[in-house]
Order: structure tokens, then C-alpha cells, then sequence
């Protein structure tokens, strides 16, 4: 791909992209990932363990007892049970291993989207010029250390938002209290600027 700029013909190097995902990135919040990963392979490793087991009893009371017995029955017949069984043992298993990973994926998301939440919500009304309380945020949710920063700034806006106030209100009196035109105009002119910082 070609790009010209300021009739200067740059060649940019083929198949490279401008924000390439590296290895060392992957990690951006590592308590959370870290017990995101840890729990998932704990239920994996439950799951593989219950599965191992079902198998094992099934087919030790196939051949130690239970329901099944050779003596004048086929082979086949006796292992076509005995995989039925197993099939569906594993089969109960896995979909109960599924619904727990469902349902705790469920309460993982909830502790992270109610903080992307509150910081998007907080955020906009940053936009709409509005002043928003502090972030509050469950003892059991992440990004703690990123609502502390949002408070950090929050503050700070409510303090130059004060002193804005007061330099307005300074600058009416001044304006007020004027002997001249000039310095009337010149306060006027001030007031403008200051009225400027919050629209913007």
C-alpha cells in the first residue's frame, strides 16, 4: 500500500498492521484472568475425574455384580449395556459440568460488566458536562483500582469546577465595579474565555 503525503511516496511494509496483538498483552488484568483460568481448569479437571469414575463403576458392577452376568448371556449384549450405561453416566456428567461453567460465568461477567457499567454511565454524564458522584463498586468486583482512579479525576473536576465558579463570580464583580469601559470590556472579554472552558 502507497501513501503519499506532502507529495512524498511512502511504501508501507505489506501485511504489517498498525496494532498488532503480541504475546505479552494477552495478560492486561491478571487476578481476574488468573481466577477466570484457575476455575475453569479445577471444573475441567472435577469433570475429567467424574468421568473417570463413572466409567470405572460401570464397568466393575458389569463385571463384579449388579445387573449384568455372563452366564447364558451374549458378550455383545452384555457390552452394548455396559456402553449405553457409560454413554449415558458421561453424558450426564458433562451436562451437568456445563450448566455449573454456565452458571458461573454468569456471576464472573456480572462482577465485570457492573463496573463497565458504572464507569460508562459515569463517564457520560463527564460528557454532558454534568458533575457525578464517586464510584462505588462491590467488594466482589474487579477494576477497583480503576474506579479509584475515576474517583481521583472525578474530584478533581468538582475542585476546578469550584474555582471556575469563583473566578466567574470575581470576574462579575469586577466587571460590575469597572471605573472605565475598557476595563469593563476587558473583564467581559475574560468572562468569555472562562465561560469557554465549560463547554467544552
Amino acid at each position: 500500500m502507497d501513501i503519499h503525503a506532502n507529495n512524498v511516496q511512502v511504501k508501507a511494509p505489506a501485511g504489517q498492521r498498525p496494532y498488532k496483538r503480541q504475546v505479552k498483552n494477552i495478560i492486561i488484568h491478571r487476578p481476574m484472568q488468573r481466577e477466570f483460568s484457575f476455575m475453569l481448569i479445577a471444573l475441567f479437571m472435577v469433570a475429567a475425574g467424574a468421568v473417570a469414575w463413572v466409567i470405572h463403576q460401570t464397568i466393575r458392577d458389569a463385571a463384579f455384580g449388579g445387573a449384568l452376568y455372563f452366564g447364558k448371556v451374549n458378550p455383545f449384549e452384555v457390552l452394548s449395556d455396559v456402553s449405553y450405561r457409560i454413554i449415558i453416566r458421561v453424558t450426564l456428567v458433562l451436562i451437568l459440568t456445563l450448566i455449573i461453567i454456565g452458571a458461573y460465568g454468569v456471576v464472573f461477567l456480572h462482577r465485570v460488566a457492573g463496573p463497565v457499567y458504572r464507569f460508562r454511565q459515569t463517564l457520560l454524564k463527564v460528557n454532558r458536562g454534568e458533575l457525578p458522584h464517586d464510584i462505588k463498586i462491590r467488594e466482589g468486583d474487579f477494576f477497583h483500582d480503576m474506579a479509584h482512579d475515576i474517583n481521583i479525576i472525578l474530584r478533581r473536576l468538582r475542585v476546578e469546577h469550584e474555582k471556575l465558579a469563583e473566578l466567574r463570580s470575581k470576574l462579575t464583580d469586577l466587571q460590575r465595579n469597572a471605573a472605565s469601559e475598557e476595563a469593563r470590556q476587558r473583564a467581559e472579554e475574560m468572562k468569555t474565555v472562562l465561560d469557554s472552558f465549560s463547554k467544552i
